[in-house]
């Protein structure tokens, strides 16, 4: 038997209370390819959420169990990258203020929502997530090598210290080089 090969298309979260808003919202989104998974609760987002990596999560505001913006703050602290989007029949700027302050929600769209504009919205989240993932391997690549840096540091004093020559190429301290051996080349590619 075969591994499940993970979707490769990107997952979008929909969640409203109401079934019938929420059926539309799938339909609109399905249309451009994404991985729909549509709920009425919450709280199987915020599950969904513990296990895969979603690229937008497209919420209602006003629901029994989790208001709107209490869910994108929730939906922030497990997976900061997903992409928040809000819709909400209520017009009021404290709550557009309140779901950019504390959700860090990315869109507001008014309900009734206009299906090509959530679409192209979406969109936009789509791109928006891609950006903020390769923000965040970039900072795991970054935090690694310092690590790995710190760790030679500590066992071979000043290896990871850097001297240029005259004309701005890097000079290598030969005695370091000598002793970290076969590990040189995993430090100097992780430098450059």
């Amino acid at each position: 038997m075969k591994p499940e090969t993970p979707d490769p298309r990107p997952l979008v979260i929909c969640v409203d209370d109401d079934s019938e808003v929420l059926a539309s919202v799938a339909r609109a989104l399905r249309r451009d390819g994404y991985e729909i998974v549509a709920t009425t609760e919450p709280s199987e987002v915020l599950a969904l959420l513990a296990r895969r990596v979603a690229s937008v999560l497209v919420s209602d505001f006003e629901m029994p169990q989790m208001n709107g913006v209490d869910l994108a703050v929730a939906a922030r602290n497990v997976r900061p990258e997903t992409v928040r989007i809000l819709l909400t029949g209520n017009n009021q700027m404290s709550t557009a203020v309140s779901g950019i302050n504390v959700g860090e929600v990315f869109r507001f769209i008014p309900k009734p929502f206009d299906p090509d504009h959530l679409r192209r919205e979406v969109a936009l989240a789509i791109s928006k997530h891609v950006e903020l993932a390769a923000q965040a391997r970039d900072r795991d690549v970054d935090l690694m090598r310092q690590r790995l840096l710190a760790d030679l540091d500590s066992e071979y004093p000043g290896i990871s210290s850097v001297r240029r020559g005259r004309d701005g190429n890097y000079e290598v301290d030969e005695q370091a080089r000598d002793r970290l051996g076969a590990g040189f080349e995993a430090v100097r590619t992780m430098t450059d």
